[in-house]
């Protein structure tokens, strides 16, 4: 590994890339629970103006419960890009 590599390797933090992958690790527990929902949805005998009002609701759920992750996620993205560029 060449010394530019290195000094690259070690400008992340340790702590800040293991609360990333902690970050997108929930989301991908709130889309997989999302998607079993609306799988859910799709199976039941209800009539399709129904399923159509219930589906939105569950985007809709789905959007809030996940955006503050997001947002974590850009924020600590950014965070890590800034300590990357201030070494």
């Amino acid at each position: 590994m060449s010394n530019h590599a290195s000094q690259q390797y070690r400008m992340y933090s340790p702590s800040l890339d293991l609360m990333m992958k902690e970050v997108a690790r929930t989301l991908g527990h709130i889309d997989f629970e999302h998607q079993v929902e609306l799988e859910k949805v799709e199976k039941s005998a209800n009539a399709k103006e129904i399923k159509q009002y219930i589906r939105e609701k569950l985007r809709v759920a789905h959007f809030e419960r996940r955006q503050p992750y997001v947002d974590l996620l850009n924020q600590l993205w950014m965070q890590q890009r800034g300590q990357s560029f201030a070494a």
